[in-house]
């Protein structure tokens, strides 16, 4: 036959056993929906390059030295790196993060995000702007108080197409908007669009710094992209880069030496999240397959139905000469056509669901919500890889079923055995099944290992308490405060503050716990220490007024807190915590030690010790930790805590009040603590729904799979059925006997998949927190779910069967 004569009859078939084609739809959609998007992320994330002309001429530049596998560079060497090279047209650079600053314009002010970029960046990327022009060579040779604008911020502006020559005013900085960036344009910093660019030359005096970073060589916070010339391949680039980088190690060996200029394809990615990306990616892409191949085996057991319903059928055209080659083909035509369905309407169904995401706009604590500038929707390389499933899966659904009900037994059929149905069948169906069951265990076992990794999170001893407290975040040196005004205004917010009725306590820091920032790291040398002799090192720290461990609840285990007689002209002192004793002084009494600050050239003496807790990361391993007094370190920037005695959000508005009544210029940002130990769990919360969304579609799949599997294979065996009735047998017998079938399936798929479960925490352990090589609880869980559902789907399937008139069940069958 023809091929359009072979689909119009295939789709009779399929329209005919509309229940059956339903299911098998469904369920392929499903895993082909589920699939685009793992593609879809995958894509986006290591594969997709940045939204600019000619994308794969761009290389990242970064460098490597024994003590670090991933780092920036200085302005120094990037100046170098830049005039000096022989294989890039241009190379830009720009710090990889992101600064959150009040943004003026004509009387609205909103919390906006910057970055700082080279005079070269729009041109090395070949970005051309819609309105007014983009930074040139020579704004970074002189301060230039110039700020190009992002076209969702010109909207927000309200779209003005004479805003080029207005004045921005950041941080009571006023600058010159010179152009917007098209709307395609989202920057080169992953899921973060700047609301202005600006300069390097004026990055000091927008973060009101009274030294130009840029002249400090040991300063490497600038990611740099080289654009290649014409002729020039990516071995000769790096080649090329790494003569430059021994130069510059033998020009300059104290902060140059052994440091190797790299080179990488250019991503929205930093480089060094590119590792942790493809990790990521791996894992999903796997729970995708394993759902799709679940689904595939669900199908599978369905055309096995429909096989044995269309047995007739097939009896005719193999006793009139169809070759075992044309049901065979004929068969995979059936399953084809499902797997074209699937795929359809999967890969509408993940379209749409990705272009939905991007309307999402997660809440970033103390600014709001931000759009989401990764677009994650399906590209031409995801629809390819999806057509390509389609027929993997038409093939993989199709061929067994094809193989085995394409050799019928002509004789069994003429005595009436064919109609009680196969043995053979009857295995290669409850093999599928147990293929389904130990696939979805599998899953199921991920998401089971992702909840106790968040849980094992949320149980951790931070070290305070996080109950109640309402953060303000304010920059005097913004307000344009000098040292001894912002002392000044310390004492007056803490006065105003504290009367406002509900606030229990109050406090000043220059950090919040968990900041994720990286933290600060003070150089210090500990005189007297046995662990350490004269070395050097870095300890992270924070500055805090006397109230600190009070109002946050952090015990103080000897010694005392700071006071009121620890002023900037006292002797300097400063409180550690208790790792740093156990490190520096175990088994002494560390009250009384001293510590060389390094930089300062001063010595602080330890005058207590408080608990451990968490510093940077709710995850990160103990650590040393320093607390000075904030009146021995002024900083301009601070956080001011209060503690609440109910919900802290009902007083941000009236805390807020009180301190603007003591300056209307201030810009304050305010959040809870609430909020921000969220926020800190963002990525495992993200991973745990999105891992149990799959687990959520592989317990359908294998509910369906199942259900289908019981009620075509009873429905086979309703004569032998019927006869049992009628020899006596109670429908509970019945059931029993089925029950036992179903279990004896299950428990093979569930065995299978706690081996493959045990196989897979051993790949993704590193990857979460407090998980063990086996977490029994995880595993009893999955298993008795398992079980739970074995024994509901068999019984709802079965169940119109057992109950069937036996002599209607002989006649009929």
């Amino acid at each position: 036959m023809a091929l359009w004569p072979s689909v119009r009859f295939s789709l009779r078939i399929l329209a005919k056993h509309w229940k059956l084609t339903s299911i098998a739809i469904f369920s392929l959609a499903v895993a082909m929906a589920a699939a685009a998007v793992g593609f879809s992320v995958f894509n986006t994330l290591l594969l997709r390059p940045p939204t600019v002309p000619s994308p794969e001429q761009l290389l990242t530049v970064y460098t490597t030295s024994p003590a670090e596998e991933f780092s920036g560079t200085n302005y120094d060497d990037y100046k170098y790196y830049r005039d000096n090279n022989h294989v890039f047209s241009d190379v830009l650079a720009f710090p990889y993060s992101i600064q959150v600053r009040s943004i003026a314009f004509n009387g609205r002010v909103k919390s906006g995000l910057m970055n700082g970029v080279s005079d070269n960046y729009f041109s090395v990327l070949g970005v051309q702007p819609i309105l007014g022009r983009f930074l040139t060579r020579g704004d970074d040779d002189k301060p230039s108080a110039l700020a190009v604008v992002s076209y969702s911020y010109w909207k927000w502006l309200g779209g003005d197409p004479s805003v080029v020559g207005k004045t921005v005013t950041i941080d009571r900085v006023q600058l010159t908007i010179i152009g917007v960036a098209p709307k395609s344009f989202v920057g080169t910093i992953f899921s973060d669009l700047p609301d202005v660019w600006y300069p390097l030359s004026i990055d000091a005096t927008l973060n009101h710094q009274a030294q130009d970073w840029r002249v400090d060589r040991t300063v490497r916070n600038l990611s740099m992209v080289g654009r290649l010339k014409p002729t020039v391949k990516r071995p000769q680039a790096l080649a090329d880069l790494q003569v430059l980088s021994k130069r510059l190690a033998s020009a300059y060996p104290e902060t140059d030496k052994d440091r190797l200029a790299q080179v990488a394809e250019t991503s929205m990615l930093p480089v060094d999240s590119v590792s942790a990306a493809k990790i990521i990616a791996a894992v999903l892409l796997a729970i995708v397959l394993l759902v799709l191949f679940a689904a595939c085996s669900n199908v599978a057991n369905l055309l096995l139905a429909l096989a044995n319903a269309r047995r007739h059928e097939i009896l005719v055209r193999a006793a009139m000469g169809a070759t075992r080659l044309r049901l065979i083909l004929d068969l995979l035509l059936d399953s084809t056509l499902l797997a074209v369905g699937g795929g359809f309407f999967g890969f509408l169904l993940a379209w749409l669901g990705l272009r939905q995401l991007l309307q999402f706009q997660p809440r970033f604590p103390g600014i709001g919500p931000i759009p989401l500038t990764i677009d994650f929707r399906p590209d031409i390389r995801v629809a390819l890889a999806t057509v390509a499933l389609v027929f993997l899966a038409g093939l993989a659904t199709g061929l067994m079923p094809g193989l085995y009900s394409s050799s019928p037994n002509l004789a069994g059929a003429l005595t009436g055995e064919i109609a009680v149905g196969g043995t053979r069948k009857g295995r290669v169906r409850n093999a599928l099944v147990v293929v389904q069951v130990a696939l979805c265990t599998v899953v199921l076992v991920g998401v089971g290992l992702c909840f106790q990794s968040m849980r094992n999170l949320r149980q951790i001893n931070l070290g305070f308490s996080a109950r109640n407290v309402a953060i303000l975040t304010l920059d005097l040196q913004a307000n344009g405060y000098s040292e001894a005004q912002g002392r000044n205004m310390y004492a007056k917010m803490r006065d105003a503050a504290s009367q406002i009725y509900g606030v229990e306590s109050l406090t000043l820091a220059s950090d919040v716990p968990l900041s994720g920032n990286g933290g600060s790291n003070e150089p210090v040398r500990v005189e007297g220490s046995p662990a350490v002799g004269k070395e050097e090192t870095g300890v992270s720290f924070a500055g805090v007024d006397q109230n600190y461990f009070s109002t946050l609840g952090i015990p103080v285990l000897a010694g005392r807190a700071f006071r009121s007689s620890d002023t900037a002209n006292a002797p300097v002192v400063i409180v550690i915590n208790h790792v740093m004793a156990e490190k520096y002084w175990s088994g002494q009494n560390p009250i009384g030690k001293t510590v060389r600050l390094v930089n300062r050239n001063q010595l602080a003496t330890v005058i207590g010790v408080a608990g451990d807790g968490k510093y940077i990361d709710i995850d990160e391993p103990a650590r040393p930790f320093i607390y000075f007094d904030l009146e021995q370190r002024y900083v301009p920037v601070v956080y001011l805590m209060a503690r609440t005695q109910g919900e802290p959000h009902q007083w941000l508005a009236p805390i807020s009040e009180a301190l603007q009544k003591l300056d209307p210029q201030l810009f304050l940002q305010t959040l809870t603590m609430d909020d921000w130990l969220d926020f800190t769990l963002y990525v495992p919360r993200i991973t745990l729904v999105c891992t149990g969304a799959f687990g959520g579609l592989a317990f359908i799949l294998a509910a369906v799979g199942l259900y289908g599997a019981v009620f075509y294979s009873v429905s086979e065996r309703k004569k032998e059925l019927g006869i049992r009735v009628a020899l006596g047998a109670a429908p509970r017998d019945l059931w029993k006997m089925i029950l036992r079938q179903t279990s004896v399936v299950t428990a093979a798929g569930v065995f299978l998949g706690t081996i493959g479960g045990i196989i897979a925490t051993a790949l993704v352990r590193s990857q979460l927190y407090g998980i063990r090589p086996v977490e029994w609880s995880v595993f009893l869980g999955v298993a008795v779910t398992m079980g739970t559902m074995a024994v509901l789907t068999a019984y709802s399937a079965a169940r119109p069967w057992m109950r069937a008139d036996p002599m209607e069940a002989v006649r009929h069958a």
